[in-house]
């Protein structure tokens, strides 16, 4: 039993040293499995301490082996309120130019709960909302969720793109939608007048991978993304982006995008999505980064939670992005 118990940690260990090797981003195994670095710590830990039933020395041994690999794949990502009193002050002085913001991605099978979740998009009442996976079934939805606001993907010209569909209380100025893919392959560019400003808001869906041919097509998409935002002509101050990408932070194929900020990087890793419903009792813990944002410079953001939605695999992720003045 116990030779069993260390050959699973040194699997579990293996399985996080995959966020430290570039090479495995390039196989696609090897890549999702990377996305489970939550799941591969807590497992390795609880095991680690049940060898100490055993043998206390080398428990100690592990655990520490656990955290050096821990601290490494998870340094930036955990965050650490010092300064509470500052954050509320700036906060304060900001008030009147915040953004509220959620984004969620609808199950892949049509759930009897949405007219709840409908339901609470609405009462949530957020600045920008940013729906996935939603299909023409959602349609009627939509519109009452829409009504009195501006929107993109709910008109019979655009029907969709990529499953996606904005809504927002600021005017669109110009709508654009970048396709590289015959399926999910758009890349949405809004911008939104806010604030006597202009916010640029990017927004892309990309392939589930499911398969490997899918995951290809998700990292073209994310590699295209890199691109489109690493010309300095496309740079803006005022830049935000908002995707479910189907990947974590810890994986190689993660956008980097230079100009730009992650929101699991400023508020620290959040769960969104769970891959069964009896992982749920786990918290955080169970539940996998994949839905992500992204603000350039001119943004603060503040408040990321990430909310368990009734009979859905994905949450709810909303936060606050504060404008900050011009120099």
């Amino acid at each position: 039993m116990r030779t069993l118990i260390v050959f699973i940690i040194f699997i579990l260990l293996l399985g996080q040293l995959t966020a430290r090797v570039d090479f495995f981003k390039t196989i696609y195994l090897l890549d999702l499995v990377t996305n489970l670095q939550m799941q591969l710590a807590f497992f390795s830990v609880f095991l680690s301490l049940i060898l100490g039933f055993w043998n206390r020395s080398l428990m100690f041994i592990l655990i520490i082996v656990n955290a050096l690999v821990i601290i490494a794949n998870f340094n930036g990502y955990i965050a650490v309120d010092l300064l509470p009193d500052e954050k509320y002050q700036i906060k304060e002085s900001f008030e009147e130019q915040h953004l509220t913001v959620v984004q969620f991605t609808f199950d892949d099978e049509v759930s009897d709960s949405l007219d709840s979740i409908y339901e609470k998009l609405n009462a949530l009442d957020k600045d920008i909302t940013v729906l996935f996976n939603v299909t023409e079934l959602h349609k009627t939805r939509l519109q009452t969720l829409s009504n009195g606001k501006y929107s993109y993907g709910l008109s019979k010209k655009v029907s969709l793109p990529s499953n996606i569909a904005v809504i927002t209380k600021f005017p669109i100025n110009s709508k654009r939608r970048n396709t590289f893919l015959d399926e999910r392959g758009d890349i949405l560019e809004l911008n939104i007048l806010f604030n006597k400003q202009t916010v640029k808001l990017l927004v892309m869906h990309p392939p589930k991978p499911k398969s490997k041919l899918n995951w290809q097509r998700k990292n073209l998409m994310i590699n295209t993304l890199e691109t489109m935002e690493s010309n300095t002509e496309n740079v803006s101050p005022y830049t935000i982006v908002i995707a479910e990408l189907y990947t974590s932070i810890w994986s190689g194929n993660f956008p980097k995008l230079d100009n730009l900020i992650t929101c699991s990087y400023a508020q620290g890793v959040y769960g969104n999505w769970f891959a069964n419903h009896y992982l749920k009792i786990f918290g955080n813990f169970g539940a996998i980064n994949t839905s992500h944002c992204f603000f350039s410079y001119r943004f603060k953001i503040e408040n990321l939670e990430s909310e368990l939605v009734d009979k859905s695999l994905n949450n709810f992720v909303s936060y606050v992005l504060i404008m900050k003045e011009a120099n």
